[in-house]
């Protein structure tokens, strides 16, 4: 289609009819109500195929098929950075359970497809949930080494036991090509083919920014004026998103914004002028005589926010950040030379701990937010810009058995986790910054 798209030779629309007719019915599978056994990476890729089919067919329920699918895969196999576990299978909701690499930057593609094909805002908030948390969480600070599977509740990256449904020895360690070698070929198209969706034309004429990160594009407007636009922010650490006029003569054209849907309060301002105050979840919409110099400019108040999932297992959330357990890492060297070795990470810090009821009932009042400068490279324990302090106990019968830790402890609807441990003061940081992590915690009182 994109090919056909420039070159307008029918040829290529009966050649992709042929290619679709003969690929693996991945609407009957969105459709099916149960993901069962399915491979997480084949996954990760065939989740957009009905919409691609979409373009040509004009038919809804290939829209349809993939919302139900992507809804289904996270109500049976979803895990809280925003993927479904698969190791290589399809495996549940066990934080202990994991994702492949390959699935994280597959399924991102995925993604980014899906948004440009409909220009659905669902789309641009579970890639970014997958891009700020999956992503820098299963590679290595200075991308010379990557992790075959995660695990959202991550104790040891070592030998010992994990609850794979398939082992290629080494499966969890860091290093170039540990598991298995796909990954090391796959893993570098995550962040480009990210970068490449920030920005996208619209069928109006216009520019649409439905994800967001420090960018500028050139692209042409209106009737083909060509324009530039800066975009600084912090996010998805800071809340501002500012949005200049750097190049281009005075033209009218449209900007889109994407609302994302944990926002309550956004507003949106041009030249320092309070323009509107959208509705979370949508696109807004803003045509106006851009001149150099003008300001767009998108403010996202961030607040703490609980999700539950596996056990009624509480994730702490802020923005489009998941918040895990800071622990202490201990890098140790395993095989290989220089900075492409392998390692295992270990930890001596205590991990069992469930958060106080409190906390999660009345996450807006009790919650610290605190935040700091953002570094260059804000991917590391050491550098996280956001932490979150919260009160918590310890669950001393929540123990590690080989690699993993054990059955996460079920947390009632109306009641919590009994357990005379004294309270203590916990750390937070977000989930892409960590390598040992909890993300699900029981609740206690």
């Amino acid at each position: 289609y994109w090919f056909y798209n420039l070159t307008g030779d029918a040829f290529l629309l009966d050649l992709g009819k042929m290619v679709f007719e003969q690929t693996a019915d991945w609407t009957e599978r969105m459709t099916s109500g149960y993901p069962d056994s399915w491979h997480g990476v084949n996954t990760g890729m065939g989740v957009k195929q009905p919409a691609v089919w979409y373009q040509y067919s004009k038919d809804q329920k290939y829209l349809d098929a993939v919302k139900r699918g992507i809804n289904d895969l996270m109500k049976f196999h979803g895990q809280v950075e925003g993927l479904f576990s698969g190791d290589e299978l399809l495996h549940g909701t066990d934080p202990t359970h994991g994702t492949e690499l390959c699935t994280v930057v597959e399924y991102m593609f995925s993604l980014e497809t899906l948004m440009g094909i409909t220009g659905d805002p669902e789309y641009a908030d579970i890639l970014e949930r997958v891009a700020y948390n999956a992503l820098p969480a299963q590679v290595e600070a200075d991308f010379t080494g990557r992790q075959y599977y995660q695990t959202p509740n991550q104790i040891s990256c070592s030998d010992k036991w994990h609850n794979f449904t398939t082992k290629h020895g080494l499966e969890n360690v860091f290093g170039l090509e540990t598991g298995y070698g796909c990954c090391t070929a796959n893993y570098h198209q995550g962040w480009p083919k990210f970068a490449a969706s920030v920005w996208m034309a619209s069928p109006d004429n216009g520019l649409a920014a439905l994800v967001y990160a420090p960018s500028q594009v050139t692209a042409k407007a209106a009737n083909g004026v060509e324009v530039t636009l800066l975009e600084e922010t912090d996010y998805p650490f800071g809340e501002e998103i500012k949005i200049t006029v750097v190049k281009g003569k005075p033209t009218f054209f449209p900007i889109h914004l994407r609302i994302p849907s944990w926002c309550d309060s956004p507003a949106v301002f041009i030249n320092d002028e309070l323009v509107e105050m959208p509705s979370p979840g949508t696109i807004t919409k803003f045509y106006h005589l851009w001149e150099k110099g003008d300001v767009l400019r998108l403010h996202l108040p961030m607040k703490v926010r609980v999700s539950h999932w596996h056990e009624r297992a509480a994730a702490v959330e802020h923005g489009p950040l998941v918040f895990a357990l800071k622990m202490e890492e201990q890098w140790n060297f395993l095989e290989g030379e220089g900075p492409y070795a392998t390692y295992e990470v270990t930890t001596n810090s205590p991990w069992n701990y469930g958060i106080l009821r409190d906390y999660i009932n009345n996450p807006d009042t009790t919650f610290q937010v605190l935040r700091s400068t953002v570094p260059a490279q804000p991917w590391t324990n050491e550098n996280a810009p956001v932490r979150i302090v919260a009160r918590a106990r310890k669950i001393p019968q929540w123990q590690q058995y080989g690699g993993v830790a054990g059955i996460t402890p079920y947390s009632p609807y109306w009641g919590s986790i009994k357990t005379e441990e004294p309270v203590e003061e916990i750390v937070l940081i977000p989930y892409g910054c960590t390598k040992m992590r909890i993300s699900e915690f029981p609740v206690v009182r």
